[in-house]
């Protein structure tokens, strides 16, 4: 239990054996909301690429479940198999990663969200973040599967992949950072953004990884990924965050393209997209969105928003985390 703007906050975790029921075929769920008098909708999170169910931030301004379970609505995380895979693991052990495809990952989430409608009844809506949107997007479009609404966060249906890759996982850390001086430079952050940077190049470990975010090549290099220039988030907020990641993730799983079913009528969606992609990725959110969601689709750009900043942004409360809330509260989610 965590007190929480003075409001009682409940944990409660569970895990599932999947198939085929090797060492690192499980799942988690991660239930948080008010101890006493959550009776508002229920919200299954959908994490992004590398990130899984846990709360490293119990934080309503920096943390979208937390604001959403202090105001009465019932939230949900997942841990995709992921979360199971020790950072250690040999090339050997992630060979078992190579049939972790995207179907996978849909059955699993599909079968998370069979959990949570078993465990508390109401309304239920799927929310993804980045790649966990274009999942909440592929759960969505499989048959007998029907949710209230969806909740979008600078994410898009994916457009596959033709890139050859020959390891069966992608580590988090890459050649601009290896993941061990990856956790010594976040690990400096959080305990002191002022000290000497562990990176070669910088001043401060601070400085390090604000420019480092803000110059990812895989985000466009210009405040993509997160736009630290303009301070659109505290950076040890940035490196809480961005410790809790998992090293490892499925190669397979990126290599799908969009489904091609959607359901039967349009659902209610609201989606958020950062500026900072550029105009190409928010039309691509817009599209994604009214392909699921009809003309009715609610849209919301971000102006100065890189990617990361929409779940902890300085203002992640008020431009994401309050109008989500509302749109929860709304007569039909719209």
């Amino acid at each position: 239990m965590r007190q929480v703007q003075g409001i009682s906050l409940c944990e409660d975790a569970w895990t599932c054996t999947r198939t085929p029921n090797g060492p690192f075929d499980r799942v988690g769920l991660h239930r948080l909301a008010a101890c006493d008098g959550a009776t508002g909708p229920i919200v299954l999170y959908l994490p992004g690429m590398h990130m899984n169910g846990e709360l490293p931030i119990v934080e309503p301004r920096h943390d979208l479940r937390a604001y959403l379970a202090v105001n009465g609505v019932r939230t949900w995380g997942l841990d995709y198999r992921t979360h199971v895979v020790p950072p250690e693991a040999s090339p050997q052990e992630l060979q078992s990663l190579a049939g972790w495809t995207a179907d996978v990952f849909a059955s699993d989430a599909a079968w998370a969200a069979g959990f949570v409608r078993g465990a508390e009844p109401g309304p239920l809506y799927l929310a993804g973040f980045s790649h966990g949107a274009a999942l909440a997007y592929r759960v969505t479009a499989r048959p007998n599967e029907h949710f209230a609404g969806l909740i979008i966060l600078d994410g898009a249906l994916p457009a596959g992949s033709t890139t050859q890759r020959d390891a069966p996982a992608i580590d988090v850390g890459g050649s601009r950072l290896p993941f061990a001086d990856r956790q010594r430079l976040l690990t400096a952050v959080i305990q002191d953004p002022r000290a000497p940077s562990p990176i070669p190049g910088f001043t401060t470990a601070g400085e390090a990884l604000a420019e480092i975010l803000h110059t990812s090549p895989a985000f466009g290099g210009d405040g993509g990924l997160a736009n630290t220039r303009d301070g659109l988030s505290d950076v040890t907020v940035l490196a809480t965050l961005l410790r809790s990641y998992d090293r490892w993730w499925p190669s397979a799983s990126l290599d799908a393209g969009a489904p091609t079913d959607r359901p039967s009528t349009p659902l209610p969606v609201l989606a958020f997209a950062s500026s900072r992609l550029g105009p190409d990725w928010i039309s691509r959110v817009r599209a994604s969105a009214r392909a699921f969601g009809g003309p009715t689709a609610v849209v919301r750009e971000l102006p100065a928003y890189g990617h990361l900043d929409v779940l902890v942004g300085r203002r992640a409360a008020r431009d994401v985390f309050e109008p989500t809330l509302a749109w929860l509260g709304s007569d039909r989610g719209s």
